[in-house]
């Protein structure tokens, strides 16, 4: 049987080459390292509400998902990464229904939605992690004043956003994702859209 590592969800980060991307960082549980996976938004939207313990008014695509799965019995074991083709990733569900293991191919954006609302694990197989990962060396605590301008900047009216120049923007939108504050990364990032425009 191939190895499989269990992988972590590290953040999501948006993409400013590709509009409307997001970049999905996996890191290996028991390692060193990481490695992301372009996303659509609607999949970084689910994502980063459910990482955030939200819901939304009514049930998403992943969430409707994940209530067939309850209403039917069945329970989505993992989720594994087992292929990557032309920088493509190639997920599968494992779901246990009537004692048995269904495989179901899917896209990985959709595998890991489904699997943070099940908290089921995911995993990906060595040799893909070996091409893929980046190791990531130990990172100094944040300062004082890193933690002090992120809080300051939930305060932040969209106007007073807007005011911020291109670099400040990007700046605060790297420090609200690796503090994993989504709300303010989405609203940083659609100032930095409205500056495009």
């Amino acid at each position: 049987m191939d190895k499989v590592i269990k992988l972590s969800i590290t953040g999501l980060v948006y993409n400013q080459t590709v509009v409307g991307t997001y970049g999905l960082v996996l890191s290996e549980e028991e390692g060193n390292r990481r490695f992301s996976v372009m996303i659509g938004e609607p999949e970084a939207q689910s994502i980063a509400l459910k990482l955030n313990n939200k819901r939304s008014p009514r049930p998403l695509t992943h969430d409707l998902i994940n209530n067939l799965l309850n209403v039917f019995n069945a329970t989505l074991q993992k989720v594994v990464i087992y292929n990557m083709v032309n920088e493509v990733f190639y997920s599968e569900l494992h779901i246990l229904h009537d004692g048995s293991t269904i495989i179901v191919d899917a896209r990985t954006s959709d595998a890991v939605a489904l699997a943070v609302r099940s908290d089921s694990p995911v995993y990906i197989k060595s040799e893909i992690l070996d091409i893929v990962g980046t190791v990531i060396e130990a990172q100094d605590e944040p300062n004082n004043d890193e933690e002090e301008a992120s809080v300051n900047a939930e305060d932040l009216t969209a106007e007073e956003l807007d005011l911020l120049s291109d670099t400040d923007l990007n700046e605060l939108l790297n420090m609200a994702l690796k503090e994993e504050k989504y709300e303010l990364a989405v609203s940083i990032r659609d100032a930095l859209k409205r500056k495009e425009k």
